[in-house]
């Protein structure tokens, strides 16, 4: 679609006034004409011939102009009205929220109603989860991202659950530490503050002496930025990030292969599968109650993550409850000491890591802008 200018709509309103004008003045000079040849015609028969070719002259010099002139008008009113969707994009006309909630910003929340088109992904959440926003302990809510977290129990145990919902694809990534894959280690708050995350979570299970990934739970794939940095066959148990924001599992294919297809980073974890296109049933093999982060999504552009606040959580647990909020696929990222929960740079969850803040300094991120 071409990129138009709002002030472009003045040109043809001023073309419209113009020819309107011309318009105007043609047809008064022709009903001149018409009266100057009917005299002439009556006072001489020499001058017949001559009004009649003026008289058929200026009829055609009116029909012409009358074709630009539609031309003009016809033009003006697909440009301005054609393609509503073309339009709105132009002027930046938004459908606004029709909603009892009100912007709010205290120490915990960050809600933002301006500017949110309705249709939109973010604005659609809004309506639907407006009870939810309300109650949530945490929130941060604008035209890109909304974003909740709220403590609660799942069969008894007491976790955090976070629900992401975002308008592009392009807000859900995966970072190495430090910027680069076997750059070392890195806590979340230092990496949330350095990605500008409004959401992150700590990713794969990894190599304390590298940094790396330990690659038993994703069959030595390795992909960071679209890019393959190990080039192994996938069995299933890793977690893939899309381009179009899904989160997936794949079989027999190289870490090729699903660059071409659109994966933008990989993670490695053990036990990673909670829910497999539906089915929980992944979620049963792994026995041990541990703390774990898992990302659930229900489609490309909505996440809910359950931060465990014990030790003694069954992930079969977990996995039943994301199904009953919708997810189709879900991962448990790297376990016990690592789980992380940064929300705007802040930690929320209850690490139990060693270093600042009970952080554990880990090997890369999960993270929504």
């Amino acid at each position: 679609m071409n990129e138009y200018k709002i002030s472009d709509y003045g040109i043809f309103n001023d073309a419209i006034s113009t020819t309107s004008k011309v318009n105007e003045s043609l047809t008064n000079n022709q009903t001149t004409i018409n009266d100057c040849s009917t005299n002439l015609n009556n006072e001489s028969v020499f001058m017949g011939p001559i009004c009649d070719e003026a008289v058929n002259a200026f009829s055609e010099v009116s029909v012409k102009f009358s074709t630009i002139s539609t031309f003009i008008n016809e033009t003006a009113e697909s440009y301005k009205d054609g393609d509503v969707a073309a339009t709105k994009e132009v002027t930046g006309d938004k459908e606004k929220l029709n909603t009892s909630l009100s912007n709010e910003s205290t120490a915990n929340k960050s809600i933002n109603l301006n500017n949110i088109d309705k249709n939109s992904k973010v604005g659609k959440a809004v309506s639907k989860y407006s009870d939810e926003l309300k109650n949530a302990d945490y929130a941060t809510v604008n035209d890109s991202i909304y974003t909740t977290t709220t403590t609660t129990t799942i069969n008894g145990k007491e976790v955090e659950v976070t629900h992401v919902v975002i308008n592009n694809g392009s807000q859900i990534n995966g970072a190495p530490a430090n910027g680069s894959y076997g750059n070392g280690l890195e806590n979340a708050k230092s990496a949330s503050k350095r990605l500008n995350s409004k959401i992150l979570i700590n990713g794969s299970h990894f190599d304390y002496g590298t940094g790396k990934e330990d690659l038993k739970g994703a069959n030595n794939i390795v992909i960071v930025n679209g890019e393959v940095k190990q080039n192994g066959t996938s069995g299933g148990n890793e977690l893939l990030l899309n381009k179009d924001g899904r989160i997936y599992n794949a079989y027999g294919k190289t870490a090729d292969q699903l660059v071409k297809e659109g994966v933008k980073y990989s993670f490695s974890c053990h036990s990673t599968q909670v829910i497999e296109n539906g089915d929980t049933s992944p979620s049963y093999r792994e026995t041990r109650a541990y703390k774990r982060n898992v990302i659930g999504m229900t489609q490309p552009g909505e996440y809910y993550i359950v931060t465990d606040k014990t030790e003694n959580n069954n992930l079969s647990d977990t996995a039943e409850y994301l199904k009953s909020k919708g997810c189709t696929n879900a991962y448990s990222m790297d376990q016990g000491g690592s789980v992380s929960l940064v929300r705007n740079n802040d930690v929320i969850n209850n690490p139990t890591g060693n270093g600042e803040d009970g952080l554990r300094s880990v090997g890369d991120f999960l993270y929504f802008t």
